[in-house]
């Protein structure tokens, strides 16, 4: 059986480890096989690194997952890669940056740019689904509060709202300015610190609840509903 074939191009390490197991975690381990690779170089000289290979095999589903490095080189990526990922059968290509370090003000003006460069591959070939984490992939992870816990029992959202004044249960997060820096600011009550090495982001990751993402979390963050609609559609068999 051919499988359906998903590109995906994420904007650095966070997103792409996130999305890998975003689609796992939605499609289920044995029917989806993942490619992950990595762009590097100037956005004349590009390179690909292979990053990991999928160990699955007879998957219904395939998803090629591209970390392009920096969110200004994810539409640069999609473009270039477009016409070859239409000639070799792919379905769709799925793009993922954060909004960060534009101000919120200028969401539509991006949103209506990234339209307009789109717009000439949209007539040609694959579709492509551009979406924006607002204002940083790291406020889906404030909004998924229960992790929290994993890092530290003492983590409670009333334990953070008495120390921090922000409210995890009622906020909207895609109105937080700088989530990574709220994320630090949590961790900081522990002692700690965030960043966004490869050991942290693992570890956020495998503490996410996706039960509670992918059934509650898309009432309140509308990226995240976006985004995993996106999934959900490619992910019919």
């Amino acid at each position: 059986m051919t499988p359906k074939k998903i590109a995906c191009f994420v904007e650095g390490q966070t997103e792409q480890i996130f999305v890998e197991r975003l689609f796992q975690e939605i499609a289920g381990y044995k029917k989806i096989s993942i490619e992950t690779y990595k762009f590097q170089g100037s956005k004349d000289n590009r390179i690909i690194q292979s990053l990991k290979l999928s160990k699955v095999q007879d998957a219904p589903f395939f998803v090629l997952l591209y970390n392009c490095g920096c969110d200004s080189q994810v539409l640069s990526d999609i473009r270039k890669r477009h016409e070859s990922l239409t000639n070799s059968g792919y379905e769709k290509i799925l793009g993922l940056r954060d909004l960060y370090p534009d101000p919120l003000e200028k969401k539509q003006e991006i949103e209506k740019g990234i339209r307009g460069c789109l717009k000439p591959l949209q007539k040609k070939g694959i579709p492509i689904s551009m979406n924006l984490a607002v204002m940083e992939i790291e406020a889906w992870f404030l909004a998924e509060w229960h992790y929290f816990y994993k890092l530290d029992n003492c983590l409670s959202p009333d334990f953070i709202r008495q120390n921090l004044g922000l409210d995890l249960i009622n906020i909207d997060v895609e109105q937080r300015l700088h989530p990574s820096q709220d994320l630090d600011d949590i961790y900081h009550l522990i002692g700690s610190k965030y960043d966004k090495s490869e050991e942290i982001s693992q570890n956020i990751i495998n503490y996410l609840d996706y039960e509670f993402l992918y059934l509650e979390l898309v009432s309140r963050v509308k990226q995240l509903k976006s985004f995993i609609g996106e999934i959900d559609s490619f992910l019919v068999e």
